[in-house]
Order: C-alpha cells, then sequence, then structure tokens
C-alpha cells in the first residue's frame, strides 16, 4: 500500500510517500520525492529503496518526516534557538566556516573537509539521529562553534555531552548558551542521563558544568599529572 504526507517547510510543501512496497518506493524516489519504508510485520519484504523505515504509520509524524525532508534537500534540521544562538545539523559549505586551530585534530577536520562533512551528515545524522550541531550565531549566520551529544554509554546509560566553540568567540557565553539548548532538547525527546567529561584543570569547563547543573561523579587520573573528571546530569 502506499500513503502520501505532505511537509511544508519554509512556505514549500514537499509530498512524502510512505509505503511498504518496493516497486512505489523505487517510483516516488525517481520522481524526487522523499520515501519511508514502512515494515510488515512479518518482515518478508525489500525495502532497499528507503533509507528510512518506520513500523507503523504512527511513527511516521510530522516532526520524524521533517527531518526526512530536509536531509533529502539539504537544510539542516533545526535543534534548538536560543536568544542569541541557532544549534542546527552541519550541511554542505559550512566547511568554508570552519575556524582551523592549531590543536586540531583528526576528528575536527571532518567539519572543513568536504567528502568528511558529507559522510558525517548522511552518516551521523541519517543514522543514530544525534551527533555533533553547528553553533550558529543568529545576527551574521557566522559559525562560532559546535556542540551536540556524542556517543551513547551503554554501560551507564545515557549520552555524553560536548562542545567547542572555536577561539575567537570564546568568553561571551556561548558555550553556556549552546549547552541549554542541547539539554532542552534531550528533555524534549524524551529525556534521560546525559554526562560531560572536562579536565580538573580546565576551571572554565568545570564551573560551566556546574551551572548547567552538573555534578561531579568521578576522577579518572591518566597517570600523570593531569586527571579530568566525569560529571553527569539528569534532564
Amino acid at each position: 500500500m502506499v500513503w502520501e504526507r505532505r511537509i511544508w517547510i519554509d512556505g514549500v510543501c514537499y509530498p512524502v510517500v510512505i509505503s511498504d512496497e518496493q516497486k512505489a518506493l523505487l517510483a516516488a524516489k525517481a520522481a524526487g520525492r522523499a520515501v519511508v519504508g514502512l515494515l510488515r510485520k512479518n518482515g518478508e519484504q525489500e525495502l532497499t529503496a528507503a533509507r528510512y523505515l518506520v513500523e507503523t504509520l504512527e511513527a511516521a509524524d510530522e516532526r520524524y518526516l521533517e527531518r526526512i525532508v530536509r536531509r533529502q534537500t539539504g537544510k539542516p534540521w533545526i535543534i534548538g534557538e536560543s536568544e542569541r544562538l541557532i544549534l542546527r545539523e552541519f550541511m554542505m559549505g559550512d566547511e568554508k566556516q570552519i575556524f582551523r586551530e592549531e590543536n586540531d585534530r583528526e576528528d575536527d577536520q571532518v567539519f572543513y573537509i568536504p567528502q568528511k562533512l558529507e559522510a558525517y551528515i548522511r552518516l551521523q545524522y541519517g543514522f543514530y539521529e544525534y551527533g555533533l550541531w553547528a553553533v550558529v550565531r543568529k545576527e551574521d549566520k557566522k559559525i562560532l562553534g559546535k556542540a551536540g551529544i556524542t556517543a551513547y554509554d551503554h554501560e551507564r546509560g545515557g549520552y555524553m555531552l560536548a562542545y567547542h566553540i572555536f577561539s575567537p568567540y570564546r568568553c561571551h557565553g556561548y558555550g553556556q548558551e549552546a549547552c541549554r539548548i542541547i539539554l532542552d532538547y534531550v528533555k524534549q525527546e524524551g529525556g534521560g542521563r546525559i554526562y560531560a567529561l572536562a579536565e580538573a584543570s580546565n576551571k572554565i569547563s568545570v564551573r560551566l558544568l556546574e551551572k548547567l547543573g552538573f555534578r561531579a561523579m568521578e576522577q579518572k587520573y591518566s597517570g600523570s599529572d593531569s586527571s579530568s573528571i566525569l560529571f553527569v546530569r539528569n534532564c
């Protein structure tokens, strides 16, 4: 069977086809429409035409379908907003704005090498539905840094908070503002525990986490003079 939904984004209507039939999905995809595969209870079907699958029609709500349409059309999903910031998924073209710093690691290169950024958008957001997001200043659309939630800790049961404001934009409260958007988002998505790791010597990060309502859980030593503190907070 085939169902069609309509999603409006910025005044434009985008049709989305939901089906449990491979042929219908292929036809809709060839027509440039976003598609979602509907799993049958017996599981005996081929749905390789769809990158996104749902078990029930109710699961394909407007919020979920908007994410799919945005990713197909290159429009980033908006995580949340504050007075000064927008937190959104990275999109192609953002690599031109990323500030490169001397201590950048290989993981940081993902956001300023186009091929790596494309793969991150497609695989990280498309599969996990979370990751690091762009911290964008509203007044000039400038990317000030990245912030988000990273790998799920199955042992403890919760996500890890991560944020990095580029050096020219620090000491203006952007980090705290971005983290509050993330905490609100996690609560809106169902809540749960969220962790954060900070170097014990980084007093600014430690104070920020305490302001955000995190509590120190344990301190880890690296075998040298440095140590890190694991924080936790319930959303």
